[in-house]
């Protein structure tokens, strides 16, 4: 199959597009202060989520901070009891910072959120048309881990 130089002005919408359902979606948990984390403290426990637990300093590189930073940020994680440091078994400086059944407990709970606040509008799509954008959301999160590599 031949490949389609992009038009500037679709990509423009599609992102667009991508960050409407992105708001919307964040809106409904994370336009709650205090009852949640906030989008970086997310993009932490995600991390530690999918990985089971990983030192401050992949986590430091995963949102383009400082160790020093980091550590910060995880004090008040580990303050609030969604995470724990504990000494990283192969190097006795290290620490592996992991996510507690608290900490687990809230991305099960923003999770759920999300999927509930975005169950409406994908209904109002046709069968087909939910089974379409499925397909090609999945063919292009293939090209972007492709070209990610």
């Amino acid at each position: 199959m031949k490949q389609m130089e992009p038009d500037p002005a679709g990509l423009e919408r599609f992102f667009e597009h991508l960050q409407a359902v992105n708001r919307y979606v964040r809106g409904g948990w994370f336009g709650e202060p205090r009852r949640q984390p906030t989008r970086v403290q997310w993009i932490i426990l995600r991390k530690l989520q999918r990985t089971g637990g990983c030192s401050v300093g992949e986590l430091a590189q995963r949102v383009d901070v400082g160790p020093s930073a980091m550590s910060q940020m995880l004090d008040r994680l580990e303050r609030v009891g969604w995470l724990s440091r504990e000494p990283d078994p192969r190097d006795a400086r290290g620490r592996t910072v992991r996510l507690t059944p608290r900490g687990e407990e809230v991305v099960r709970a923003v999770e759920q959120e999300w999927i509930r606040r975005l169950a409406k509008p994908f209904a109002r799509l046709e069968s087909d048309e939910q089974k379409q954008l499925l397909a090609l959301m999945d063919k292009l999160a293939q090209f972007v881990r492709e070209e990610g590599r």
